[in-house]
């Protein structure tokens, strides 16, 4: 007994005395210390249109960046619409900061991104320029051991062209890591537009370079996202896209001098704050939508593959569409959870709600190009209306189309439910629906009714038609893709005389939508 306590306690002597050996490593010798600069500039200055996403481009890569590409808050900088002296200066303070950071660090990664406007010399800033001699001078003068730099602008392949660059095999898978030197990226060759989307509020080349992090681009299926996986995803996503939109194809591009095994990880889709995972069967072109029914991602995946994907928390929409069918489902992701969605919680539907406004529309892969109908809508009313002194009852419907998500207009009606001299009469007209605002499932919309109501009198010769107008402004919560409660306050205006507190309505109603 006494010799198993006596070896208990060497035991518990020899761990004590190697704690300290194991603590006397310099700190951040064996990590991974990674900076960003990320630029957004809408301003290209006179006689460039002004853009409408580079500014939220830029701030969509550096929530990347930091939650799922290692990069803490501290070492990330974005600078929105600088101009040349700004830039200039942060770039050199990048470059004093890595010189400080180098003897504690046994590896640095740097990252920059610009999003805006440029020409076949300068990216453009307002009134200012940067010449791309200028950039890339900066560029290597960063003493760190990996340097990405990602450009999203008009002719930005210049930016490879002009250093003599040429195009290179992609990276080599490896397991080992130790790849040393500089890759250049842009969304467009030396001779091309790049070009931004009404329909996910972004360039193409991002949105698709973004949703890649978030492992729509991870092939091998480990949970990260390499350079190489991501900018393959990138350019054959812009290329699809772009080969029928008015600015024509749109190739991005890249040049690569490194040395070393491996590949570069760019993102770590497994220390996202929640992970939709989708399983095998799930398989398709799939579209998520996200708050505002705004496209999150959109990316290809095999039956016989399981992807995951690092997503905020929120609910989203997912769309799958095949040669045979279309089919969608929900799923709302809560912080910190790892959530799978299996081939079964895929309900059949008959569209794609994917539809860009001011660019291409989605097709589907192998799918006739057929219109999309318009949404069919038809709703059941109750209101209490205030009319001439009197309250009344009074039931009603609607039904019409949606123009698109915010224009609908239909046909409404409106009984009573009391004798004349207590109810007010019924009436029927054209109404508009005009949706302002969305927040989640709610959605606050205006609404006018323009319309007769019949007038009945007991004399036979008194009976006419009255002119109704009815503004009001409304609220619609979504309980799912097909209906929704709604309510209504208006005011009443009839033959252009009208009294506010004594004639004005509130109602309440069931909407179903099929689309």
């Amino acid at each position: 007994m006494s010799q198993k306590i006596l070896a208990f306690i060497f035991s518990g002597l020899l761990l004590a005395a190697a704690l300290p050996l194991a603590g006397s490593q310099e700190p951040g010798k064996d990590a991974i210390r990674r900076l960003a600069l990320v630029i957004g500039a809408n301003n290209g200055g006179p006689g460039r249109e002004k853009l409408r996403y580079a500014v939220s481009d830029a701030k969509a890569m550096i929530r990347v960046l930091e939650n799922l590409g290692g990069v803490a808050p501290d070492d990330s900088r974005l600078l929105v619409e600088p101009n040349r002296e700004t830039l200039l200066w942060e770039t050199g303070r990048l470059r004093e900061r890595i010189v400080r950071l180098r003897p504690s660090q046994r590896r640095l990664e740097v990252f920059i991104y610009y999003s805006g406007h440029s020409d076949e010399d300068s990216i453009l800033l307002g009134r200012e320029k940067v010449s791309y001699k200028e950039l890339r001078d900066q560029l290597h003068a960063l003493a760190a051991d990996v340097r990405i730099a990602i450009l999203d602008s008009c002719a930005s392949g210049a930016f490879i062209r002009a250093k003599g660059g040429q195009k290179r095999p992609a990276f080599i898978f490896d397991a080992a890591y130790d790849m040393k030197g500089f890759a250049i990226m842009t969304s467009s060759s030396a001779d091309e537009v790049s070009q931004e989307s009404d329909r996910f509020r972004g360039s193409f080349f991002t949105h698709y370079l973004i949703s890649g992090l978030h492992g729509a681009a991870d092939t091998s299926g480990d949970g990260r996202v390499t350079l190489s996986e991501a900018y393959q995803y990138a350019f054959a996503e812009t290329l699809r896209q772009t080969e029928k939109t008015a600015g024509g194809a749109q190739h991005p591009s890249y040049n690569i001098q490194m040395s070393g095994t491996g590949d570069v990880v760019i993102t770590d889709v497994r220390k996202s704050a929640s992970i939709l995972r989708l399983g095998r069967g799930v398989a398709g072109r799939i579209f998520i939508h996200g708050q505002g029914n705004v496209l999150v991602m959109e990316f290809l995946k095999a039956a016989d593959m399981e992807l995951a994907l690092g997503l905020d928390k929120g609910r989203y929409r997912l769309i799958a569409v095949t040669d045979s069918d279309i089919r969608e489902a929900e799923v709302e992701l809560a912080a910190g959870e790892s959530r799978e969605l299996a081939d079964e919680q895929f309900s059949r539907t008959e569209i794609i709600d994917a539809i860009a406004r001011g660019d291409q529309a989605i097709k589907r892969e192998g799918w006739k190009n057929t219109k999309k109908p318009l949404p069919f809508f038809i709703g059941f009313y109750g209101k209490l209306s205030r009319y001439e002194g009197h309250w009344s009852f009074m039931p009603g419907m609607q039904f019409g189309v949606a123009l698109n998500r915010s224009l609908a207009l239909g046909l409404s009606g409106f009984g009573k439910t009391a004798p004349e001299s207590t109810s007010r009469p019924p009436f029927w007209g054209l109404n508009i629906d005009y949706t302002f605002l969305e927040k989640n499932r709610l959605s606050f919309r205006l609404r006018t009714i323009t319309g007769f109501m019949y007038k009945s009198k007991e004399d036979e010769l008194a009976r006419k038609m009255s002119l109704v107008v009815e503004p009001g402004v409304g609220l619609a919560w979504e309980l799912s893709r097909q209906l929704k409660i709604v309510s209504q306050l208006s005011l009443d205006f009839v033959n252009g005389t009208n009294d506010n507190l004594r004639r004005f309505s509130w109602g309440l109603g069931l909407e179903f939508c099929k689309q």
